[in-house]
């Protein structure tokens, strides 16, 4: 029995998980390929996925009941059930259930918006799409947030781009900028720069600032997340979930800091985006998580070395040991990523991952 197998077998809960949690299957009932760009399990209550085919970008969703189908039916006539399934719906990505009514108010206030390319789309909590010199962001009751965060930002001198507000509290465009980011183009001059912005944000008065999200917690719904999928792994991601470094310091800090949040300039400048996590927390989180997901994608920390070095010349407050001690955390919370993305053997994968947050304690 594979994986997948062994989740549906074990969650009768559910019965379309089965489908939902396997590309092959789904593309099967729906006559194309599918490519799964990001998936949401709730044992015993949901599966949830974003995906694209030849036809564009899309959703199912998948119920212990009949209640949300029949509610995502309801908001938007693009829905349909998913053939075979029960409980199971289907539709394109503006139609999520969640989010449907948000994007139509959006695009209702913006009708250009409607032709607009869609980038990203984690099903129930936030579509992001691009048109011509802009990308907008829905992710309902969050604009307000990000528009504060992003002004905090650029009232301190710091290098971030000011979003504007397209509808109500669900929806904000932010200007594009730059000719990349720094996970695509290996740039130590670059590097460097957003190392001394992150010391300069970490310097920020924590008076008023939002409680980041609080490491425990991070490593508990990571531990338990790894738990549903492959329980062979229970034990090894709840051990690692219980081994966490003293908080040492407090700081505004960016809450999910890697190299594509980060974008370049031509002239060696630098922008600070996606703020979402924005936050008053340990500023040791920013540096490890970084690290980690260079190292993940890369299987090198060059780049993070160039920016550490920078930050500490700037004043930044975390030491070396203070960083690397939170990396097994960063790396038991990114662990389930290759289950999110539906990867190919993503079990084998994601117990690689664990060894690697092992190595690291």
């Amino acid at each position: 029995m594979n994986a997948v197998d062994d989740i549906a077998a074990r969650d009768t809960d559910l019965p379309g998980a089965a489908t939902l949690l396997d590309p092959v299957s789904l593309a099967h009932i729906l006559g194309a390929p599918v490519q799964v760009r990001h998936l949401r399990y709730k044992p015993g209550t949901s599966v949830l996925t974003a995906f694209t085919t030849p036809a564009g970008a899309f959703w199912a969703g998948a119920w212990a009941g009949p209640d949300k189908p029949e509610s995502a039916l309801g908001r938007s006539a693009e829905v349909r059930p998913l053939p075979g399934v029960p409980w199971a719906v289907f539709g394109p990505a503006r139609s999520d259930r969640v989010l449907a009514r948000a994007v139509i108010d959006a695009q209702r206030r913006e009708p250009a918006w409607a032709d607009a390319v869609i980038v990203r789309h984690n099903p129930g909590r936030r579509l992001v799409v691009r048109l011509g010199g802009e990308y907008a962001k829905t992710a309902p009751g969050r604009a307000p947030a990000a528009l504060r965060r992003a002004r905090r930002l650029a009232e301190a001198g710091l290098p971030t781009l000011l979003p504007r507000l397209v509808a109500a509290d669900h929806t904000w465009a932010t200007p594009s900028w730059g000719i990349g980011d720094l996970a695509t183009t290996i740039s130590p001059a670059h590097a460097q720069a957003a190392g001394r912005a992150l010391a300069r944000m970490h310097a920020l008065p924590v008076d008023g600032a939002d409680d980041a999200d609080d490491p425990g917690a991070r490593a508990g719904n990571a531990a338990r997340a790894i738990a549903s999928v492959l329980p062979s792994a229970a034990r090894r991601a709840v051990g690692l979930a219980r081994h966490l470094p003293p908080r040492r310091q407090r700081a505004v800090v960016h809450g999910d800091f890697s190299a594509d949040q980060v974008l370049l300039g031509a002239d060696g400048e630098i922008r600070l985006i996606d703020l979402d996590r924005m936050g008053a927390g340990e500023p040791a989180l920013d540096l490890a998580g970084f690290a980690v997901e260079e190292f993940l994608r890369t299987g090198d920390i060059s780049i993070t070395n160039e920016l550490v070095t920078a930050y500490r010349a700037a004043g930044g407050p975390v030491t070396d040991e203070e960083w690397r001690a939170w990396t097994p955390l960063c790396a038991l919370t990114r662990a389930i990523e290759p289950f999110r993305r539906c990867e190919p053997g993503w079990w084998s994968t994601v117990a690689e991952r664990l060894e690697r947050a092992e190595d690291l304690r």
